[in-house]
Parts: structure tokens; sequence; C-alpha cells
């Protein structure tokens, strides 16, 4: 569906003698039926994970296990790409872009992105809100949520030089500091996630990354670097107490005639940012007064394959594994998603889509299962498991423009 859009090219209209305006989005009704009680975003739009199960007093069925669903719910998106004159010998240019989601929540209006460009022969420099690095590559899925949780789902300020090397551009190394916004981590200071903690910490988030392009094939990675404040101690002369964490990442996309295969698989320190299960906890056995923070790892990959044309069947699978912290945490410290009971996740989601014209049409299956733990050991792993499963079906008719 993604790729739809980003097709669809809009005519050109004159802004002035030397800038052209490019206008595009879509427009588009989806419906869905839930078989458990889930989190998700934008009224249902974004599907993540069901929630843990809650038994009854009485017989210990599951109280969640509630069938729901929703019918004909509107969303669109509207955005402009500016091409204007050359700046200081490159081409310059601008995009914005804003969604609209749901029935009624005024908070279902998103500011997507917002960034300025200049495009010279071998680099790239862009200023301002898009999708971070590590979101470059995602599957193309008939649910907007882009196979998150399992793939990461960000976009952020950020400052990012792109060169490229090689005689038809096919090396592409990337430098970013990059700031939270919308996607922040968590802290003391909060019930969820916010940017607060990165903002605390002064410094950006830092990411290296590296592309090739070999024919068809199309390879790449990189790696982060996020520190965040997750505490401040007032009564200490605001002491700030920092919390350090990597985060690496690799990918690969396939493209040959009528057949697209993409993989990314993301492992690392207290990947929240990126919608990734994780967090952290306050690190135990240590002196009085010394406190020190340690991030919770895991790894998350996700591989598609899809094959057509104007008609495509593609198949989604994602994993995600909650590795703990390495070190004994201080119980009750832990902030990460649903409260660090969550040992690891999947998905199995089946798609089938039909493009005709500025129509694409669409159904999506998802299993997604999460094995949630009643017992958070002291390194902060997860035991005595039991699996929630919510089996999803979604249709969807968009018209892109």
């Amino acid at each position: 569906m993604q790729a739809l859009i980003v097709g669809l090219l809009p005519v050109s209209v004159n802004a002035q003698q030397k800038a052209t305006i490019d206008w595009y989005g879509f427009v588009a009704a989806q419906s869905w039926i839930n078989t458990h009680e889930s989190e998700a975003g934008a009224e249902g739009f974004l599907y993540l994970y069901p929630k843990d199960r809650v038994e009854n007093a009485v017989d210990q069925h599951d109280e969640r296990a509630i069938p729901q669903g929703s019918w004909f719910g509107t969303m669109a998106r509207l955005g402009f790409v500016l091409k204007g004159p050359e700046i200081f010998g490159a081409a310059s240019r601008a995009k914005a872009e804003l969604e609209f989601s749901g029935h009624s929540s005024p908070g279902s209006i998103l500011y997507r992105h917002a960034f300025i460009a200049l495009d010279w022969e071998k680099s790239t420099l862009t200023l301002g809100q898009t999708w971070h690095p590590m979101n470059d590559l995602f599957p193309s899925t008939v649910g907007i949520a882009i196979g998150s949780p399992f793939n990461a789902l960000n976009r952020s300020p950020q400052l990012r030089y792109e060169y490229f090397m090689g005689d038809n551009k096919n090396i592409k190394l990337t430098g970013a500091a990059i700031f939270q916004a919308a996607n922040g981590s968590y802290g003391y200071a909060t019930a969820g996630k916010s940017y607060t903690y990165n903002r605390w910490s002064i410094l950006p988030m830092l990411y290296a990354g590296v592309d090739f392009t070999l024919g068809d094939l199309k390879v790449g990675g990189g790696l982060e670097y996020k520190r965040t404040t997750p505490r401040i101690d007032y009564a200490d002369n605001n002491k700030k107490y920092y919390l350090n964490g990597l985060c690496g990442m690799i990918q690969a996309q396939y493209n040959k005639d009528k057949l697209a295969i993409k993989a990314k698989t993301l492992i690392g320190h207290d990947m929240s940012h990126l919608g990734i299960c994780t967090g952290f906890g306050q690190v135990d056995h240590l002196d009085a007064g010394d406190i020190r923070f340690a991030p919770l790892a895991a790894s998350s990959s996700w591989a598609q394959v899809q094959y057509g044309g104007a008609l495509k069947f593609g198949v989604f699978g994602g994993y995600m594994s909650n590795w703990g912290a390495g070190k004994d945490l201080i119980p009750g410290t832990i902030r990460a998603a649903e409260g660090g009971t969550i040992d690891n996740m999947w998905r199995v989601a089946p798609n089938v889509q039909y493009t005709v014209g500025n129509m694409n049409l669409g159904v999506e299956y998802e299993l997604t299962t999460v094995a949630y733990g009643t017992t958070i050991e002291a390194n902060g792993k997860v035991s005595d498991t039991h699996n929630v499963s919510n089996n999803r079906l979604l249709l969807s008719v968009m018209y892109a423009f």
C-alpha cells in the first residue's frame, strides 16, 4: 500500500517561477475484527498486540477474550513536496505531511513529516522530522502499523547527512543526530513514554549506517547510541542519572520481476523509542547512595515475501524476544511495555492486495501471540509464561492521489 502512495505522483502546480508544489495523499476506509482486547493506536487503525489475560474470579475465563470490531472507519493523509531553487549549489526541497484517523478524537490528527532537504550530486542534507534511519525499510502491509511492534516505527526531528559512493551511487553512508518527539522512552517522571528523558540528557541519539545496492539486492545496517535521563534527584541539586544504550540493525531486500523479499533484525538496549517492547530498570546490590540503571536488551526480527503485479499475494512473519538486563534489578523499578512482563511475541500475517488505477483493495489476516510471564526474574527476564493470542481480520479500500 505504501508503495502505491509513493508511486502515484501528482501533477505539479506552479507556486513561483522557480518553485513547484506536488500534492499527494490518500483516503482510506478500513474495517476490522479482533478476537481479543489489544493494544492499538489511532482508534484501532494502528494495531500492536493482544493485552494480557484477566481471569474471571468465578470460572477463570479470560475477560479480555471479547471479539470487537470497527466498520468503515476512515483515515486520510495529505502532504506536499515543495521543490525550490538551487541553494548552496544544491537542489532544495521541503516536505510536510499530516494524517487524520479515527471517528471523533481530536488527537487523531497526526503530524508525520516536516523537513527541509538539500540534494547535491553525491550527498543529501536533511533537517526536520521524518523517518528514523532504522525505518527506511518496512513491509508492504495492509495495516498502517507497517510491521510494528516487530519493525521500528519512529519519526523524529533530526539532522541527517547521506553520502553516495560508487559509479552508480550504489553505496550510501548515513550519519544522523536525532532527538525524540512523539516516539519517546520510559522514565520515572511520567506514567508512559515521553521525549522528556532524552531532552534532559541534552545529547541527541547518534546514528551511523551504510547501505549497499548490488543489482536486485540491497543490504545495509546501522548502529545507534542513545542516552536518556530517567531520573533527576531534585533534593540533591537536580542531580541527573543517565541510562546509556546501543542498538544495531541489519536489513536486506530483493526485488526481481514480480517477486519482493524483505527482512530486518534489530538487536539492542531499550528500543522503546522504536516501538520495540523493551525498557530498563534500576541496578540492585550497589553501595548505599549509588544509583545506576540497566537497559533491557531484546531482539526483534521480521521478514516478508510478496509476489504479483496488480494483484499481489504476501505473507509477513515477525518474532521479538526479551533478553533481560544482564544484571540484577531492584524489584518494582522496571519501566517497560506491559510492566516488563512480555517474554516474547510472534506474528504471522498473510495479505492480498489488488491495485486498479488509483485504488487499492486489501485484505489481511494477522495472528499475533504474546507470551506473558507471571514472574519477573531478578535480571529482568520473564518466567512462568502463558500465551495470549488475537486473530485480526482487516479489510481496506484506499484511494491515492
